[in-house]
């Protein structure tokens, strides 16, 4: 019984955890964001060349990465907490506080809030959101479990 307290507690830390690290990246100005980003930029220009979309795919790729981390963590915690998948929940949940970093963005120094930017980081959601029913699916089959 204390092994699952510590388990669901672990979990919601570390989906707390990545709340707090994309706040961290959100509160960035828009200044420390780009030299932050420049190295992936810069090695995108190198491979593709030196073009408007390089900038837009590392950005948006940001976006998506941080918040499939996201989905991720709230479907491994919903999982826990309820013994089951929950997964629009934990699309719907990391979707709503991409609204709230979007707001959160209005208050930075050369950021604004962007409807295309709320879309990438609910699709990045959603995508780690199946990503863990993907892994969920494959730990079930491992342990012996496996319903076809």
């Amino acid at each position: 019984m204390q092994q699952e307290k510590i388990k669901k507690a672990v979990c919601w830390a570390l989906t707390a955890a990545c709340m707090c690290v994309i706040f961290y990246f959100s509160s960035r100005t828009a200044a420390e964001s780009s030299a932050q980003s420049g190295t992936f930029v810069n090695l995108f220009k190198n491979l593709f060349g030196e073009n408007g979309i390089t900038d837009f795919i590392v950005r948006k790729s940001a976006h998506f990465l941080e918040f499939a981390g996201l989905g991720f963590l709230f479907s491994l915690a919903l999982y826990t907490q309820f013994s089951q998948t929950k997964t629009f929940k934990a699309v719907f949940f990391s979707s709503l506080y991409a609204i709230t970093d979007e707001f959160h963005q209005l208050f930075v120094d050369g950021r604004a809030c962007r409807i295309a930017d709320w879309a990438v980081d609910t699709a990045g959601a959603a995508a780690g959101a199946v990503f863990f029913l993907i892994v969920l699916k494959i730990a079930i089959c491992i342990s012996g479990r496996c319903k076809n």
